[in-house]
């Protein structure tokens, strides 16, 4: 029984894990939807089963995933802006 209890933080936890590993490949995308999922399963975690570690560590995987994902964002249009400046494409 203690084992069902713990189904939402449990999938929040992997989603969290999965969307961190995935914001570094291509599928960067997929790891988003998965890491905003994380978020939502930990909140419903948090209603259902109570505060517990698992809980809580699946939520701050999730936001980290989150944050690298609006990092490399970030870093690859800002690269992607320098390479298009250089080659003069726009000027």
């Amino acid at each position: 029984m203690e084992e069902q209890k713990k189904t939402f933080s449990l999938l929040s936890l992997i989603f969290g894990i999965v969307g961190i590993v995935l914001t570094f490949t291509p599928a960067s995308i997929v790891g988003l939807v998965l890491a905003i999922l994380g978020i939502v399963f930990s909140s419903m975690a948090k209603k259902k089963e109570g505060k517990n570690g698992m809980n809580k560590a699946g939520f701050i995987l999730s936001l980290i995933a989150i944050i690298l994902f609006i990092i490399v964002v970030v870093v690859l249009a800002i690269v992607l802006g320098a390479v298009i400046g250089a080659a003069g494409l726009f000027s």
